[in-house]
């Protein structure tokens, strides 16, 4: 029997390929395992910042040189693959580290490139080549580390904020089709998962060939308002429907509708802002304004019942005053963020940003920074959750903590924040009923009013 591993680092998308890949070696015979004992060890990695970027390089040599524990007991070396961003920002690095066997990196045709090099004697396809993951299968089977499943339905991104290097690792704009895009849903529920999450690398942009808005086309319906409303009507079964992340110019009157007009869309949306500040966005190449991002804020409290808003916030970009760091906190104050994904600014090199060395923002006052920013977050996330204490949500349960004691559940509600139960049989992947009793700064804890069905 032949065995694989697979060890992502990074985002959505990136953990979707990997079960994208995971299906094609599965379709050649190949069996999951843990890492300790596969023959083939696929280390899926992330470049968008130094540290992740660090990070990859890291697994990759943890990984060729753990060895194989054979039944036998033999030790054997196993087959170590390099896919995804790292791969592709740094591919002579990845492929001179002694142990690698492959390096498949977006500008590759990945389907053929580890289909060949697990079968080197297979005779080469005569498709013409596909660029990056696209050619991967579909996914229908159940994702084995998420009961949430990820949907990629959009790859690529040209729009080019000045920190970012995915446009040079991505920079193909795609759009699955929308016939794909429902057969692929489907077959997801049809595997068990009721909630499914819309990712992309620029997921605005999906049915556009660009991600830049004054270059998109709006002769026909907005592409991604058409998907949703197609996912609502077209897959029996699915249950939730969550999109990863927009922003405000994706958030237009017809998506805000069509998002309204289906019970399956949850409540929660997140919402990249990176900055507060004008001066700062203009910097960064952002697509929008603090008022258009106050704006988007206004009509989505307007429009849902208390949704949950997420953010990312950049801190400490070259130039960051405390003048415009207090701009972004007047948005946060705004906006009530229930979770707050602040991190400080990475001069990742190949970027605009990583030139201006001689503004960047010192260590010590990042981290006061991004400490105030936790700090607000936590407190609007302990009043947002007060405000559903008595109330009954749906859980969809992650995982469960069994000590002698107790039997400890853990989920996800419609908004997204963590809630915690007791229960003899509920499973992970299960979508139950739950009375809210009471919050405390960092837990919800509920009582199961439904049984699973």
């Amino acid at each position: 029997m032949r065995t694989f591993s697979i060890h992502t680092l990074g985002c959505k998308v990136n953990q979707y390929e990997s079960e994208q890949m995971a299906s094609l070696l599965r379709s050649h015979g190949w069996t999951e395992s843990d890492s300790q004992s596969a023959e083939l060890r696929i280390i899926n990695t992330c470049s968008v910042t130094m540290d992740a970027a660090s990070k990859s390089r890291q697994a990759v040599r943890r990984a060729v040189r753990l060895p194989v524990s054979g039944q036998d007991g033999v030790a054997s070396q196993s087959q170590v693959v390099v896919a995804g961003c790292w791969a592709t920002s740094d591919k002579q690095s990845a492929g001179q580290i002694p142990g690698v066997g492959l390096v498949l990196t977006h500008h590759d045709d990945v389907s053929e490139r580890l289909t060949r090099f697990l079968n080197p004697a297979e005779a080469a396809s005569s498709k013409p080549p596909v660029v990056g993951t696209r050619s991967l299968p579909l996914l229908d089977s159940r994702q084995n580390h998420n009961q949430r499943a990820f949907l990629k339905i959009q790859d690529g991104c040209d729009a080019h904020c000045t920190y970012c290097i995915i446009p040079k690792l991505r920079p193909l704009p795609w759009s699955k089709p929308l016939d794909d895009l429902i057969r692929e849903a489907r077959q997801l529920v049809d595997a068990g998962h009721v909630e499914l999450v819309l990712t992309g690398i620029f997921l605005g942009a999906y049915g556009q060939e660009t991600a830049l808005r004054r270059r998109q086309s709006n002769v026909n319906r907005q592409p991604l308002a058409r998907a949703v409303e197609s996912l609502c009507t077209q897959v029996p079964g699915l249950r939730r429907l969550r999109l990863s992340s927009l922003e405000p110019g994706d958030l237009n009157d017809e998506l805000l509708a069509t998002l309204r007009s289906y019970e399956q869309v949850v409540p929660h949306f997140h919402l990249p802002l990176q900055s507060g500040s004008d001066a700062i966005l203009r910097k960064m190449n952002r697509q929008y304004t603090r008022e258009d991002y106050l704006r988007l804020v206004d009509r989505l409290h307007a429009t849902f019942d208390r949704p949950a808003l997420t953010t990312d916030i950049i801190v400490g970009f070259p130039g960051e005053s405390d003048t415009a760091f207090q701009q972004t906190v007047e948005i946060v104050d705004h906006s009530r963020f229930i979770h707050i994904h602040a991190f400080p600014f990475s001069p990742r090199p190949g970027t605009a940003a990583a030139r201006w060395q001689s503004n960047f923002v010192r260590g010590p006052i990042v981290d006061q920074r991004i400490d105030l920013l936790r700090l607000r977050a936590n407190a609007f996330s302990l009043d947002f959750r007060s405000t559903f204490v008595h109330q009954t949500v749906q859980v969809l349960v992650e995982r469960e903590h069994r000590t002698a004691d107790t039997d400890l559940n853990h989920g996800r509600c419609e908004r997204y924040f963590d809630i915690h139960f007791e229960s003899e049989i509920a499973s992970p992947g299960d979508l139950i009923g739950v009375r809210i009793d009471r919050v405390t700064p960092t837990r919800t804890f509920a009582t199961p009013i439904s049984s699973p069905p």
